[in-house]
């Protein structure tokens, strides 16, 4: 349930920076894609995504 609650939450950050250009949005995305990525048993393709999230959004 952690790992669905970071993804949603993530996504959801994620979703109001893109429609605001809200900073704090921003650093909250990358916060938990972030967290998420580091979590155990974490499919690959899952923590391969996060970390793409996370480099289009320190751009």
């Amino acid at each position: 349930m952690e790992i669905q609650n970071l993804l949603v939450g993530a996504l959801s950050y994620l979703v109001k920076f893109q429609s605001t250009q809200c900073p704090d949005a921003r650093g909250r995305a990358l916060m938990m894609f972030d967290a998420l990525a580091e979590q155990q048993g974490l499919a690959n393709d899952i923590r391969e995504l996060c970390y793409e999230a996370n480099e289009l959004l320190t751009f």
